[in-house]
């Protein structure tokens, strides 16, 4: 009888590099597992593909400990039984920068080549929440079919596949699978056949006789770690095979393509399946309709293409992150709050000084640092994984993962330094006089910037330099606002010597830069201006003012564009002088229980929130003048020592402790002269545990929505909760992810917050719209393993943050939307902000004292990267537009002495797709739809000029 039905059943595993223990006890069973699995593959040859978890980690990870194995790895990959990649690892999505995705997928994808071949579907089973542009960026890798989970909901994909549309138009065939999705065949099939039981039922619970042998470390310090099988179970009982089977189709009976269905068969580290060419060999005796098939995931997606009509399936717009929390691990984004902030820096430092300044130095003639730069991203990339960037883990993984993310930070600022001392060496800097301080200020945006910067400058001690005099190389004067002073003798490294002594006077300062180039460099001379008696004690200079200091008044900061003035609770009030605009009652700090765990927020029953409000704040000057001044506001709360959860809901009381501490916070507000947005710093040392602090700020606007940047675009998110039939909906689901900024606005005039490492916002519709910043959550160290098992370890404290953290925001009123008031390049410059080196000598270099290297001609284009090719002596640019409107620009490659002899539009994985038109070498134009990612491939070459001479 022929049968009409096709099932492809894929085992698979879900291969964390550390959650539930950390690397090296994850390793042991990855080495564990990967040796069953090959030896499957040689015994078994109807075991045709075994699917490793959409990643390539696992695969380097075990070749590392079993290099010897190498060789047989790369040949199942090659024939295809083992499929790996696209990814390099599986991120979570929402805490990380959107190009750090798309560099993961590069590596893997090349990786996975390298060992054999790679899986070309978007298997995306990983994600807390799936970000609204992966079908442009998996249609940008050549991927036509995208599998993803946690999470969207049956309201809006009722069928389990559909088409999902990207921002900028891009529609990507998806599926949600069925019921338990990727561990549909495994929870009802695999483990009822194997074990008898209904292993979501009451009956699965740990027997020696069922289960088999397990043992325990008995040592004191190993009391709450798990227990492990060493002799595992390896035979099933074919009578419950298709019982089992039953229920797995039925748990797909979502799908469109009735007769062409997927099971997958795994979760979480589950074993290679050696049983599962038998249970289908089992399986294909029983059924009379239906073939059983192991088989590569591609073999099924082609299957669906053909058989599926796309113009009648459901179109699914935007991010999948439907809740409830739980099951998306929704409020994940705001524990161990401090890895999120660390992966910020590295991420920052890499992408927008490090990548870009190196191409600069290569093209005249310094090294690319290609590999070292490798090296950096996969310390960064191996923070990633969606459990390591959480911190969900016990405490040594966390440990691990700020180490990887230090490594990166590290390695970026070094390559940052070796790039601009290569440009540094070619500036003439002889139009400077000897004995004058030279500072170059370099601006990573492409436009020109003037900004004021706190920078250390030395001068030697023999010079009894007191102040400075600063100004550019035609001589234009720039205001300096001296800080303080200090001693210091510095080892000067010299590779031809050994360090030499330098004693220098330190010199603390804000700088006024003046205009600084697009993506260049400014020099700037400091004369001295005063001079120092050091024996003497008394009397030092003393200050002169112009009178025009930004603090005027003991609890007033005021430029040109704002005014703030402090209130006796420790808000403040804050003036748009341009347009009147007044905004009230700003910066209030809530705190809250938070007896949840890692992955969902849940307050006790017996909840008890406190906020700054009705306290009296101790308010104080700290800078002042007329560059910079900053108001330093501490707050003081008596808070609950730590909470308590009542487990499983119903044993013991939910509450907040009747036992206090107090908590201290401070926050320093500063306005700079010419800024247009409000910088704050807020520090604190945490010393309670079990609770969520926020920051509040109350903006007046009357909106429907908040703008929230995203990934390559910017999300618009309403106000209003989504509610079901009921009117009923998760208020935890209203804490929202967001990267460098929210934007609240009515289209006439907005305000918004940028921020330095917070990944989390919620906006309520109170009457005030007032917008909060997650700082924190501190929770117990839970580990979710299952619903009846859960690793709890609560000697380790980790999880509570019980640390000095440090928090930056800023606030920026502005007209019209977020394209408008270009929020975009304000939130970049806050988190890229111009940096700075003093050069000690002079050089006759042929680089001018003013130089840009990069133009784009329009502040609404966001650079996600400059950067070398992956695989050509070449420079990638990636160009995306987060606005509503189409932008035609421009860019200008500006140097010296290289020009662009090829351009190409390319995909996302760097293929070349159309050659583009040059001007004069060096200056192209581009038309950027709206929410489009466009990369290019620049060839450059030496110019007509540099040849000649």
């Amino acid at each position: 009888m022929k049968k009409n039905k096709k099932a492809y059943v894929i085992p698979h595993t879900h291969w964390d590099r550390e959650w539930r223990y950390p690397i090296w006890k994850n390793r042991m069973l990855l080495m564990e597992f990967m040796d069953k699995l090959l030896k499957v593959l040689d015994q078994d040859e109807n075991y045709r593909c075994f699917l490793m978890d959409g990643q390539v980690a696992p695969i380097e990870d075990y070749l590392q400990v079993c290099p010897q194995q190498k060789e047989k790895v790369s040949r199942y990959i090659s024939e295809g039984r083992i499929a790996i990649g696209p990814w390099y690892t599986l991120p979570d999505l929402y805490p990380v920068d959107g190009e750090c995705l798309i560099r993961n997928l590069l590596k893997g994808i090349r990786m996975s080549n390298q060992y054999g071949g790679c899986l070309k579907v978007g298997y995306n089973s990983f994600g807390w929440g799936q970000t609204a542009q992966f079908p442009q960026i998996y249609a940008g890798f050549g991927m036509d079919f995208i599998i993803c989970a946690k999470k969207v909901s049956k309201d809006r994909a009722p069928e389990s596949e559909f088409m999902w549309e990207s921002p900028d138009g891009t529609k990507v065939l998806t599926s949600r699978l069925g019921e338990h999705a990727r561990a549909n065949f495994y929870f009802h099939t695999y483990l009822k056949a194997k074990y008898g039981i209904n292993c979501l039922s009451k009956e699965f619970c740990y027997r020696a006789d069922l289960s088999g042998m397990a043992i325990h470390n008995a040592a004191e310090s190993s009391a709450d770690e798990d227990y492990f099988v060493i002799s595992p179970k390896t035979s099933y009982n074919r009578d419950l095979l298709s019982e089992g089977m039953r229920d797995a189709w039925d748990a797909t009976e979502d799908t469109t393509v009735k007769d062409v269905r997927l099971f997958l068969n795994g979760t979480d580290f589950s074993t290679p399946h050696p049983e599962l060419s038998a249970m289908l060999e089992d399986l294909n005796l029983f059924s009379e309709d239906t073939k059983f098939v192991n088989d590569r995931l591609e073999e099924y997606v082609e299957q669906v293409h053909k058989c599926i009509r796309k113009d009648r399936l459901h179109t699914v717009k935007g991010e999948l992150r439907d809740g409830p929390a739980c099951d998306c691990s929704g409020n994940a984004l705001a524990s161990r709050c401090y890895l999120k902030q660390l992966n910020k820096q590295a991420q920052n430092l890499i992408l927008h000084k490090a990548e870009p300044y190196l191409v600069f130095s290569s093209l005249l003639g310094g090294d690319d640092l290609k590999g070292y730069l490798s090296c950096a991203w996969e310390y960064l990339l191996k923070a990633h994984p969606h459990d390591s960037i959480n911190g969900v883990t016990q405490d040594k993984t966390a440990d691990d993962v700020e180490y990887r993310l230090s490594q990166a930070l590290e390695m970026g600022q070094t390559a940052c330094d070796k790039a601009i001392s290569h440009i540094i060496k070619q500036i003439d800097t002889t139009g400077y006089k000897e004995g004058e301080q030279l500072i170059a200020v370099f601006n990573p945006h492409p436009y020109e910037l003037s900004e004021i910067v706190k920078v250390c400058v030395t001068s030697p001690q023999e010079e009894n330099a007191w102040d400075f005099i600063a100004y550019d190389v035609e001589g234009n004067p720039l205001m300096v606002q001296e800080i303080s002073r200090d001693e210091k003798v510095y080892p000067v490294h010299d590779v031809e010597a050994r360090p030499w002594p330098y004693a220098a006077d330190r010199h603390m300062l804000y700088l006024e830069t003046g205009i600084i180039p697009a993506m260049g460099y400014k020099i700037i001379g400091l004369r001295k201006k005063q001079t120092l008696q050091r024996t003497h004690f008394y009397w030092m200079p003393m200050r002169k003012s112009l009178g025009k200091d930004i603090c005027s008044a003991d609890n007033i900061l005021e430029n040109e564009y704002l005014r703030i003035s402090v209130n006796e609770n420790g808000t403040f009030d804050l003036v748009e002088k341009e347009h009147g605009k007044v905004y009230k009652n700003l910066h209030y700090f809530e705190d809250t229980g938070d007896v949840g765990n890692y992955w969902a927020y849940y307050p006790p029953y017996h909840n008890k929130t406190f906020t700054t409000l009705t306290k009296s704040a101790d308010v104080w000057l700290e800078d002042n003048g007329p560059l910079s001044a900053t108001i330093g506001i501490g707050y003081h709360l008596e808070l609950p020592r730590k909470g308590y959860e009542s487990k499983c809901g119903v044993r013991g009381e939910g509450k907040r402790s009747d036992e206090t501490q107090t908590f201290d916070i401070v926050s320093q507000i500063t306005l700079n002269k010419g800024s247009k947005r409000l910088d704050i710093k807020t520090s604190l040392t945490n010393n309670v545990e079990n609770h969520r602090l926020r920051v509040a700020f109350p903006t007046g606007i009357d909106c429907d929505h908040a703008d929230a940047q995203g990934h390559f675009t910017v999300d618009a998110r309403p106000v209003e909760p989504i509610k079901d039939e009921g009117g009923m909906f998760y208020p935890e689901m209203q804490t929202l992810p967001m990267q460098n900024f929210v934007d609240v606005q009515d289209g006439i005039e907005g305000i918004a917050f940028l921020n330095k490492g917070l990944t989390e916002y919620e906006i309520k519709n109170d009457g005030e719209h007032t917008l909060y910043l997650t700082l924190f959550r501190a929770m117990g160290n839970m580990i979710v393993t299952w619903w009846e098992a859960v690793g709890e370890f609560p000697k380790q404290k980790g999880s509570q943050v019980l640390r000095t953290m440090e928090f930056e925001y800023s606030i920026y009123p502005h007209q019209m939307d977020f394209a408008g008031g270009h929020v975009y390049a304000q939130a970049a410059e806050r988190n890229v902000p111009v940096f700075a080196y003093q050069i000690c000598g002079r050089s006759n270099g042929t680089l001018t004292a003013e130089q840009g290297f990069f133009k784009l001609c329009d502040k609404n284009l966001v650079i996600s990267a400059l950067k070398r090719a992956e695989d050509r002596d070449s420079i990638i640019l990636r160009v995306f537009n987060p606005t509503h409107s189409i932008i035609k620009s421009s860019f200008q490659m500006m140097v010296e002495d290289v020009e662009i002899s090829e351009l190409w539009e390319c995909s996302l994985n760097e293929e070349r797709i159309s050659r583009q038109k040059v001007k004069e070498g060096h200056e192209a134009d581009i038309i950027v739809e709206s929410n489009k990612i466009t990369t290019w491939e620049l060839v450059m070459e030496k110019s007509k000029k540099a040849v000649e001479r």
